[in-house]
């Protein structure tokens, strides 16, 4: 519990509220005690790049028992111990910091770490096990692997959290494990290696395993959000960049069907949102926001306002926030509550 919410960029409360205005969840109870047993439940074993060690819960190795246990333990390390080679290379600690205001960019260099460490383990797997049994896992494991992992569905814990924390749980290791799959599958090692020096930096690049993509359009310095410049009596909580596969899952929360909602958020080159209190507010209290995205074009970014406008329709007046779009920049605001008390 301590290490999820020192990872965080605001104060639980600060954070929570703010995914609920935005609306990426709805007002949960003891939701951070849910949150702490779904990832405890994944949790067979993990590496720490801030204390440079890794750990292993025996219990649940224990649970598999004989040499099923020692075969886990076994893909296990490799998992792991690759993420401690990532770290020699990559220096993590101090690079996840730094991506604590991007999700977008957080979520994608999680994807390739959580990618390459899930395909090495298993080829790690296929390594131990006897050529009878190896052929019974098929032509294709790694795609067998993937099947399972792209179901948040069966993920132990899971009830009672909302969908969004459960989907970006499976993202980096579902999403992940495609990309450098592709990757590997295009170039061998030799292009995964490549990686280090070009890291992907959106979850744009990690949703299109091979694609080119043309240039990012940003957000110009005159629509990026300025935590420096509010309103009389506000301050910042936080500011994040969301990304397209965020915009892409509250666009199907909004009531576009998959499909859809994957089509339109495609059209995503950046985005900006900063969370705003009234000074003096309790943690949590009274959170508004400014959130502006920069489309692929005029059309994209009318596009995008419109599927997200369900969304909000059911609210009241003092929580539902304003879509405006000006070219090919969509803006949702929501003022934040005052007085502060």
């Amino acid at each position: 519990g301590r290490k999820l919410v020192e990872d965080l960029p605001a104060p639980f409360e600060t954070y929570a509220a703010s995914l609920v205005a935005i609306g990426l969840i709805e007002p949960s109870p003891d939701l951070l005690p849910r949150l702490e047993r779904l990832y405890t439940r994944q949790v067979v074993g993990f590496y720490d790049p801030a204390e440079k060690k890794f750990f292993v819960v025996p219990e649940r190795t224990r649970d598999a028992g004989g040499p099923a246990g020692d075969l886990m333990e076994q893909i296990l390390l490799a998992h792991e111990l690759t993420h401690a080679l990532q770290d020699q290379r990559l220096g993590l600690d101090r690079r996840m910091r730094s991506l604590r205001d991007s999700t977008d960019a957080l979520l994608a260099l999680q994807a390739f770490l959580e990618g390459e460490a899930t395909i090495v383990m298993t080829d790690a797997l296929l390594a131990s096990v006897p050529e009878e049994a190896r052929e019974a896992l098929g032509g294709d494991p790694l795609g067998q692997v993937l099947d399972g992992l792209d179901d948040p569905s069966s993920v132990d814990g899971a009830d009672g959290v909302p969908e969004f924390f459960v989907e970006e749980l499976v993202f980096p290791y579902a999403r992940g494990t495609a990309w450098v799959r592709e990757k590997r599958l295009s170039g061998g090692w030799r292009a995964v290696d490549a990686v280090y020096g070009a890291l992907p930096t959106t979850t744009r690049e990690i949703l299109r395993p091979g694609a080119k993509l043309p240039p990012r359009r940003l957000l110009s310095a005159a629509n990026r959000p300025d935590p420096g410049r509010l309103a009389k009596g506000l301050e910042a909580a936080w500011a994040d960049t969301l990304g397209e596969w965020a915009l892409g899952f509250l666009l199907e929360k909004a009531g576009a069907g998959g499909e859809t909602a994957r089509e339109a958020a495609a059209g995503w080159h950046d985005d900006r949102v900063v969370f705003l209190v009234p000074k003096g507010s309790r943690v949590g209290d009274g959170i508004g926001f400014l959130w502006r995205i920069r489309a692929a074009s005029h059309a994209a970014a009318t596009r995008i306002g419109s599927l997200l406008a369900p969304l909000y329709g059911g609210r009241p007046d003092g929580s539902r926030p304003t879509i405006s779009v000006r070219r090919d920049v969509v803006e949702v605001s929501l003022r934040a509550a005052g007085p502060a008390r």
